[in-house]
């Protein structure tokens, strides 16, 4: 609601804003607001990593778990495509509101546990991540047979968390916003922690965060751009006296150099503390991801995810064959409970479960499906076109499917109704699939 207020303002006033929230997506395909520059990494550059991350572990169905903020949900319908694309099922989603109570995380958690699938996707605010893996871990959600993946949304803050959330969440593993190590970086910290024992000596300084690094890069970047704005005005004889920033919400005035300050940001090239940093079209470039594992009082490096850039929908790593993590990228990962073995996935796996598949028995278009009985062998064979496309599907899973072909007859080999009576027996659960007419 904020970066959505600023926004309004900056583009009555005419003003540049950087900030480090983002607003609501515009509903058209134009920059609604392009006075307004995003600091911070795109959240949609980490859906890939996300999707490529669970693929690599060959998890064929997780739980999500957002928190019911517009902003958060905004992400939801990209990350799903993702997952898709990827053979990934979401089989239940669950949301939490920032003001949610204790009670109501452990009354969702509850249900949680009694779902066959234990791979838990965690897309929140680090502001609930103390009430969920607290409370996660009480109910025994974070022992051996559980898996949790965390966005950096929340990963980028382990460092400012209390430590005993971060016992809690031992196993998790997660993306984290990859600053590159650097002697200024070093000496920055090294700074702030000398000035935080002198005048706040209960406040331990472990690790600057992404969004602290970021900030700290654009208001650099924002001085740079009022020098490069400064000199362009002296070479017009245009004094440069600053923005005519409004004074009144009710009453602001569009100013004077705030398209060339805007286009002194969004043209100009910075290296910073994060690296190379640049705002094209209003946002921060992409930067890479860090795959940590979360053991001991903070987390363990355990991979590399490069960057990627472009649109999600239409990142080319969506259509080939190219992974984004091959099996040997990634260290050892201990999960909860300490075991170093990838979780299988769902309790129930599809190899467990015999599919009794309905056939209707046709008089005609036998070259789609037929039934033929041998009385003399007391069998009966199935075949068709379709058929054979089902038989060559289900071939091409990594994974074995059992199954039955069960034709839909009354004892004399008649039909035993119609399709809409074939539906029914899913219903009374006498098939578990219907298929083929």
């Amino acid at each position: 609601m904020e970066a959505n207020l600023l926004a309004e303002l900056g583009e009555e006033a005419k003003v540049p804003v950087m900030s480090l929230s983002q607003p609501s997506p515009s509903p058209s395909p134009s920059n609604k607001y392009p006075f307004f520059v995003e600091i911070t990494q795109d959240e949609t550059s980490q859906i890939m990593g996300i999707s490529a991350l669970i693929k690599k572990f060959e998890w064929r169905d997780v739980i999500l778990i957002y928190d019911n903020t517009k902003y958060r949900r905004d992400i939801i319908p990209s990350l799903v495509i993702s997952l898709q694309e990827k053979n990934v099922y979401i089989s239940h989603k669950i949301s939490f509101a920032t003001s949610s109570r204790s009670e109501q995380i452990i009354e969702e958690l509850q249900k949680l546990m009694q779902l066959n699938t234990k791979v838990f996707l965690v897309h929140i605010s680090h502001l609930l991540v103390p009430c969920l893996f607290l409370n996660a871990k009480r109910l025994g959600m974070m022992g051996e047979g559980y898996a949790w993946i965390m966005t950096s949304s929340s990963m980028n803050f382990l460092h400012s968390m209390d430590l005993s959330v971060i016992e809690s969440m031992q196993g998790v593993v997660g993306l984290k916003s990859c600053i590159p190590a650097s002697r200024s970086l070093h000496n920055l910290t090294s700074r702030l922690r000398r000035k935080f024992y002198r005048e706040e000596a209960n406040v331990e300084v472990r690790e600057l965060s992404a969004d602290a690094i970021w900030a700290y890069d654009a208001t650099w970047a924002l001085a740079e751009a009022i020098e490069r704005a400064r000199i362009v005005n002296s070479t017009t004889n245009q004094p440069y006296t600053g923005l005519d920033l409004p004074n009144d919400i009710n009453n602001t005035r569009p100013s004077g150099h705030g398209v060339l300050l805007l286009r002194e940001i969004l043209e100009g090239r910075f290296k910073g503390l994060s690296g190379k940093t640049r705002y094209l079209n209003g946002k921060r470039n992409s930067g890479a991801f860090e795959i940590v594992n979360v053991i001991g009082k903070g987390e363990r490096t355990v991979g590399l995810l490069p960057c990627v850039e472009g649109n999600i929908k239409e990142s080319h790593l969506l259509h080939n064959k190219r992974k984004l993590i091959s099996t040997g990228d990634l260290e050892t990962i201990i999960w909860p409970g300490g075991s170093t073995t990838v979780l299988k996935g769902s309790k129930t796996q599809l190899s467990e479960v015999k599919l009794r598949i309905g056939v209707p028995v046709k008089v005609g278009f036998k070259e789609l499906v037929r039934v033929d009985h041998d009385l003399q062998g007391n069998r009966t064979y199935v075949t068709g076109f379709c058929i054979d496309v089902f038989k060559a599907a289900i071939g091409a899973l990594p994974y074995k499917v059992h199954y039955e072909f069960i034709p839909f007859q009354d004892a004399n080999g008649h039909s035993a109704g119609t399709y809409n009576d074939l539906v029914h027996q899913v219903y009374v659960k006498v098939h578990l699939v219907v298929g083929f007419w």
